[in-house]
């Protein structure tokens, strides 16, 4: 139960995450021309190469991508006609291994995704859905359903676009389909209904576009100077030890937090129960749709734990709900041993998975600072430990929880 069907734990609406999207649009000039801070694909390709590279120092699972080259396949589009991302086939031995994600504007952080897997637009079974899909609504119009035109708008949302052509070979219209569902996305913004602050929103936009940009100088500078030899260590990480690694049970909401509340287990609050019976507890207090497909609406999440521990005489617990958690607070919560909970919205592909998150719950307890900002988690997946690109979401809230 990986991907789409499993990571629906965290029961965020589609019609807000759309909205996100169109909202973050908006600060796209409607001119389709290129931003001065597009990045051309030389210069992805030479930032691909360099991670290629780089991934295998700290994540074992890609160690045979040392000596791996990259190769330029789809170049994609936002919903402005803008290039957003590039992506590169990475190929070792004259097999393809896996592939990477540059972004095509440096509003955007450098690597958005990489994996073994394929991309959805590289998957002939989805691309021939969307493309039945495209000209089943250009028929009900009397249309011909024109050339697809590849689209990435943030982890997991890949879509394909298709004109829809008159008979005097005029476009009249378009149609996009989610590749991962799939399924016709109306991109009425004015039909979606969106239960967040749009002033907040926007704010965080702008933060994260001055975050990238500070990240695409700082990687331009160090992919003069630095050595890919040497360990990791040595590189600025940050790591909490104890913490356990809990399949998914009931949710993944529940399961996640029910890590970390393992983790205090062990570290002198030691009433809480085995770990099936904490995370049941926890699915109970979040209100989690268990029996059912285990999804916790984000916002219940720390309610929940604090009154579990209350229920098990710590009500000195504090669990409190980020709606806008930044590096330093990852770094900081890290460094004072303190693990925390990440609820993501399209949350793209961690290390050694070949599906991305999508709507999911993990835990996270250590972190990798260098060109690239990475979180180390738990994600009930199984009980390995994987890594993640800081941003590599549409959105994500944390919970931290601190006794």
């Amino acid at each position: 139960m990986k991907g789409r069907t499993k990571s629906v734990g965290i029961g965020i609406a589609t019609t807000v995450l759309l909205a996100a999207l169109l909202i973050a649009a908006a600060f796209v000039p409607a001119s389709a021309a290129e931003s001065p801070n597009s990045v051309s694909i030389d210069d992805a390709k030479t930032v691909a190469s360099f991670y290629v590279q780089y991934i295998p120092t700290f994540i074992a699972n890609y160690s045979e991508w040392q000596e791996a080259t990259v190769e330029q396949t789809t170049v994609y589009h936002n919903l402005d006609g803008k290039k957003s991302a590039y992506a590169f086939n990475v190929i070792e031995d004259a097999q393809y291994a896996g592939y990477i994600l540059v972004s095509a504007t440096r509003d955007n952080y450098p690597i958005l995704e990489f994996s073994t897997g394929r991309t959805p637009n590289a998957i002939t079974e989805l691309t021939t859905r969307s493309e039945t899909m495209a000209q089943e609504r250009a028929d009900e119009n009397g249309l011909t359903a024109g050339e697809v035109k590849p689209l990435y708008l943030g982890a997991t949302f890949y879509y394909a676009e298709y004109p829809l052509i008159d008979d005097r070979g005029e476009v009249v219209d378009r149609v996009v389909v989610d590749l991962t569902v799939p399924v016709i996305v109306d991109l009425d913004a004015s039909q979606v209904d969106m239960p967040i602050d749009e002033k907040d929103l926007l704010e965080q936009q702008q933060m994260k576009r001055q975050e990238a940009n500070a990240l695409w100088d700082a990687l331009e500078e160090k992919m003069k100077t630095t050595s890919l030899e040497g360990p990791a260590s040595s590189r600025g990480l940050g790591w909490i030890s104890g913490v356990p690694a809990y399949e998914w049970h009931c949710g993944c909401s529940p399961t996640a937090s029910g890590m970390v509340l393992g983790y205090w287990d062990s570290h002198g609050y030691s009433n809480f129960p085995g770990e099936t019976t904490l995370i049941e507890e926890l699915a109970v207090a979040m209100g989690t749709e268990w029996p059912g497909n285990g999804a916790t609406w984000p916002w219940d999440i720390a309610d929940g734990i604090e009154e579990v521990c209350e229920n098990h005489g710590y009500s000195n617990f504090d669990a409190s709900n980020d709606y806008w958690m930044t590096w330093n607070e990852v770094k900081d919560e890290v460094d004072a041993s303190k693990p925390f909970v990440i609820s993501m919205s399209h949350g793209g592909t961690g290390s050694g998975q070949s599906q991305p998150y999508g709507d999911h719950s993990v835990t996270a307890l250590g972190y990798s600072d260098y060109d690239e900002d990475y979180v180390f988690i738990h994600d009930t997946w199984d009980e390995q430990t994987h890594t993640i690109a800081f941003g590599n979401w549409l959105a994500a809230m944390a919970t931290w929880v601190r006794p």
